[in-house]
């Protein structure tokens, strides 16, 4: 008898137990607060076609939290905290994250909105107009670029970057020889930390950015395009040092196209140990011969009308010092359409690329010529697999200052 006392006792503690979890979990969810949240993303200045990242934060409630996301373009929606997402064209977006925590029986919910601008081409920042576009295989083009309304660049770009080893490694190691381009079909139609940035100051600056990781496990490269308030802009690479398992050369392939007056009659110089310019009549290879005019911004080339320059500086700086220096050169060319190194898509050719094959000995003194700039540096392997990249990047750049433009 006493037993059966005990069952109703016990089930109705069951029943009121239940009930008081229940309810706990509601009166701890509120206890904790309404549900808030907000989102970044990153880069902040986004470009059409660069490849943009959004992170979403979430309190109060009760966790784990559900996240999914709009863009306001007919994209389909994502889900996650953190989302990547391209817009291929430029215009104002409204991007909408929507939380739901994990409150039982009637979860809490909360939309966050925010409309973020995407900007195209051309960029129109401190007098200069710089038309850009994404490429299939040579990074960030940019053409048609005025300063103060004034032609100034007709095109650049970087053909590739041309890795070969240091000297023949031992067995097992086979070859390390391709030629890899700055492309999008690497990158599934996209390129990562594409974005405008800018500095202030007496002579400010604004630069186009874009981050590249290509197929080939291991390599990475940031390409900048800068321009500065007082019409002076560079051409950058930044290089890491991953890659190959040996040691390695690096040489990347700018193609640059100036256009400074009559076009029909460009005029390109090089400093001599002598001290003065010597005009350059036909097409060749003129490597850096180490001396500088130091009236001039310490230049060792200059492309011009005859009357206004842009005198040109070339600067390498490697990651791996020990190595020994390689000299930058320039492969002056008549400019001619179509003349780009091939790339192939598995970035493997049979030889290295060089694009003296494009030099004809062709008479270029005050015609419509182009020019290839190629630095190279050396550098060791030091990529092993799950270790992150070592030391800083391996720079090369050109730097171009105005006279009489």
């Amino acid at each position: 008898m006493v037993l059966a006392r005990i069952r109703p006792a016990l089930l109705l503690a069951i029943v009121f137990s239940t009930a008081i979890y229940g309810l706990s979990t509601i009166t701890v969810a509120h206890a904790l607060g309404p549900l808030a949240a907000s989102f970044t993303w990153n880069p902040q200045f986004i470009l059409a076609g660069g490849n943009d990242s959004f992170t979403g934060t979430a309190s109060g409630g009760i966790s784990p939290y559900k996240y999914n996301w709009t863009f306001g373009d007919g994209s389909l929606i994502a889900n996650g905290s953190f989302v990547t997402h391209i817009f291929s064209m430029a215009g104002s977006y409204t991007v909408r994250m929507n939380i739901t925590d994990s409150t039982p029986i009637t979860p809490m919910k909360l939309s966050i909105t925010n409309t973020v601008t995407v900007y195209g081409s051309p960029l129109t920042i401190d007098g200069w107009l710089v038309n850009w576009n994404i490429t299939t295989h040579h990074g960030v083009e940019i053409y048609n670029v005025t300063y103060n309304g004034v032609l100034t660049i007709q095109d650049a770009l970087i053909n590739g970057v041309s890795v070969v080893y240091f000297q023949q490694p031992p067995p097992p190691i086979t070859s390390c020889l391709f030629f890899d381009d700055l492309g999008h079909d690497d990158l599934a139609s996209s390129i990562a930390g594409f974005t405008v940035e800018s500095s202030a100051g007496p002579n400010p600056w604004f630069q186009i950015r874009a981050s590249y990781n290509p197929s080939l496990v291991g390599y990475n490269y940031t390409q900048f395009w800068q321009f500065y308030k007082n019409g002076a802009w560079n051409a950058t690479l930044y290089v890491g040092h991953l890659g190959c398992g040996w040691n390695h050369n690096y040489q990347p392939h700018f193609r640059i196209d100036l256009a400074i007056g009559n076009k029909n009659h460009d005029l390109m110089s090089q400093y001599t140990p002598s001290g003065v310019w010597q005009n350059l009549i036909w097409e060749g290879n003129y490597t850096d011969n180490g001396t500088r005019d130091m009236a001039n911004n310490a230049t060792q080339w200059r492309f011009g009308d005859g009357t206004g320059y842009y005198y040109m500086v070339p600067r390498v700086i490697p990651y791996a010092v020990d190595m020994p220096k390689i000299v930058a050169k320039i492969y002056l060319v008549r400019d001619r359409s179509g003349e780009l190194e091939p790339n192939p898509t598995n970035d493997v050719p049979p030889y290295p690329e060089d694009p003296i094959t494009f030099v004809n000995s062709e008479f270029a003194y005050r015609q419509s010529i182009a020019f290839w700039y190629l630095p190279t540096f050396g550098d060791h392997w030091l990529y092993s697999v799950g270790s992150p990249p070592i030391g800083q990047p391996s720079i090369v750049s050109m730097s171009f200052y105005p006279s009489g433009i």
